[in-house]
């Protein structure tokens, strides 16, 4: 199954319900303002400080099962450091794979 957090992790829980509910098949994206979390972990482990998600979404990049819309990072002026960057015409690809989205 395809999760779909929209959320930043700052303002809502969304991302740690889905993290909650991830399967060992399941993938995640992240887009609109969720794309925020794949970039925060960069600039903060260099203060010391590692955000709570970052483990968990490192877990699901490196096994190639987080995706990060390009888009929503283009139009926030971001990058991501971590999961892999698709289009919206990849998410279509993924859905008509994956089927029907649980959004969170």
């Amino acid at each position: 199954m395809l999760h779909t957090v929209k959320y930043s992790p700052f303002s809502h829980q969304a991302l740690a319900h889905a993290l909650r509910e991830l399967q060992p098949d399941d993938r995640l994206l992240l887009w609109q303002d969720g794309v925020i979390a794949a970039t925060v972990a960069q600039s903060q482990a260099s203060w010391g400080q590692v955000p709570w998600w970052q483990a968990p979404l490192q877990m699901l990049a490196s096994s190639q099962r987080l995706y990060v819309m390009a888009e929503d990072l283009q139009a926030r002026g971001l990058s991501q450091a971590i999961g892999q960057p698709i289009s919206m015409l990849d998410w279509v690809d993924l859905v008509a794979k994956l089927g029907s989205p649980q959004a969170w």
